[in-house]
């Protein structure tokens, strides 16, 4: 009698992703390094699923992306950094959007990811890597560093059962984001060759 399973298929994976009761930085990578033949498909899921969970939190009719780039570029210039929420750049971006932005970065989605969760330490991320996301986004750097600097957050919205405690897991270095992400070896170059 042959017990052996088969590797499961990438539906039966990103079933079983969707399936978890929480979707953070953690379960992600679990899921990446367990099905690693899948990553594309799971990252794509976990972007699809945190766009949703985007999409209850938007801001109400008749508030609009340009209010949000006002109100940073106001905090910004009162030097506002202190204990107020500082809002969220990638807050606006559906996953087409997501994904493009990625693309014009020549980044992968899981490192973008890991930058949106702020998973990664802000004082290890090149300036000029910085400018350049800003100036993708349209936000000012002083913003998106503003973001960046904020400490890590599940995101919120997340309202999945659970059996443990959620929790925020620790921060990367750029470098080791850059190593673990996905990324080819020309756009690890790439990043590498932005470093201050």
């Amino acid at each position: 009698m042959n017990t052996r399973k088969s590797a499961p298929g990438e539906e039966e994976v990103i079933l079983a992703f969707a399936g978890e009761p929480k979707h953070d930085r953690e379960t992600l990578e679990r899921y990446l390094r367990e099905h690693s033949e899948h990553a594309e498909a799971i990252v794509d899921c976990s972007i699809e699923l945190m766009a949703s969970v985007t999409r209850h939190d938007e801001a109400p009719p008749g508030r609009d992306a340009s209010v949000d780039m006002a109100w940073q570029r106001f905090q910004a210039a009162i030097g506002d950094s202190g204990d107020a929420a500082v809002a969220n750049p990638f807050a606006q971006l559906n996953p087409t959007a997501f994904k493009t932005l990625a693309k014009n970065l020549d980044v992968s989605n899981l490192l973008l990811i890991r930058l949106r969760d702020r998973a990664i330490e802000a004082a290890t991320i090149p300036r000029r890597f910085v400018l350049k996301l800003a100036t993708e986004l349209g936000a000012t750097s002083e913003a998106v560093v503003a973001y960046l600097r904020s400490p890590p957050a599940m995101v919120s919205g997340h309202s999945f059962r659970s059996s443990v405690k959620p929790a925020v897991t620790p921060q990367m270095s750029f470098e080791k984001a850059v190593e673990t992400s996905q990324l080819t070896q020309a756009q690890q170059d790439a990043l590498r060759s932005l470093q201050d």
